[in-house]
């Protein structure tokens, strides 16, 4: 807990629509050698939360103290690197799927938006092959003094979630009777299917799919469907999606499980789930 006579200086705070409550807490904000020399040695104070960090200062005096600072360390920025504290982050993420490297944020990015004391970082994606922290954060001297008001000023990192295909895999093991599969509709969300693949085991499924629809990923579920034997209406022979249930509430995607499909034009991201009957 910061005592009383500490001022907040910024607030850094970030937020992913993967969770349920969009506060991202597995993103770990580090100083890096140099600037922690400088926090212990100005008398700067780090409160981590639940989605970010406060730093916090002994002085209201800012332009002052940055400025002699910068002359006695030649540093006039303060660094963090970043931790990521759950191996799926990359894949639930909507980054690109094969992309290696660090995410650097920059509180001088021109791209950066700035809202009434809020700073909305713009992610840089640096390609590194072997990179040593998930990324790095730089928050300038000059940021600070420029966007001060009366509120401590905040920035913020936002991340949205990967939309992907949702694949179920349907392997009748028992010869449940499937007289006329299908997936129930949800929220306009329709599935194609069912078509006769054969797996990399040998065994035999029906693949439905949410074809060209991408569905977000989610920390809790939003949706669930279910798979049911369709009934024929009488007259026109159509089918309708009144029929009798055989699996109420499917899976939904295990993050950690997706794959790439190619196709004519673009390629797919997809989201594979394999039900045994």
């Amino acid at each position: 807990m910061i005592q009383s006579n500490y001022i907040k200086i910024f607030t850094t705070a970030v937020y992913h629509t993967y969770f349920d409550n969009t506060k991202c807490n597995c993103l770990h904000f580090i100083a890096n050698h140099k600037t922690e020399k400088i926090l212990k040695k100005f008398g700067f104070k780090i409160n981590t939360i639940y989605n970010g960090f406060d730093l916090f200062s002994t002085t209201s005096s800012l332009s002052n103290l940055f400025d002699y600072i910068s002359k006695t360390t030649t540093q006039n920025y303060f660094e963090f690197d970043i931790k990521c504290s759950n191996p799926n982050f990359i894949l639930f993420t909507a980054l690109p799927i094969n992309w290696l490297g660090e995410i650097i944020f920059d509180s001088q990015d021109d791209k950066n938006q700035n809202n009434n004391g809020i700073t909305m970082l713009n992610p840089t994606l640096e390609t590194k092959s072997m990179a040593p922290f998930f990324g790095s954060l730089k928050i300038y001297f000059a940021d600070i003094l420029k966007n001060q008001t009366t509120t401590p000023l905040q920035f913020e990192i936002k991340f949205k979630a990967r939309a992907t295909q949702w694949q179920y895999y349907f392997i009748n093991k028992n010869a449940v009777p499937l007289n006329n599969p299908a997936i129930t509709e949800k929220e306009n969300i329709q599935f194609n299917g069912p078509q006769q693949v054969t797996l990399q085991t040998g065994e035999k499924a029906l693949l439905f799919t949410s074809n060209t629809t991408n569905i977000l990923l989610s920390e809790k579920p939003k949706y669930k469907f279910d798979l049911i034997n369709k009934n024929t209406s009488n007259g026109s022979g159509q089918s309708n999606l009144n029929g009798k249930v055989i699996i109420k509430g499917l899976p939904v995607p295990d993050v950690s499980q997706i794959k790439i499909v190619k196709n004519s034009k673009t390629n797919q991201i997809a989201s594979p789930m394999y039900i045994y009957l």
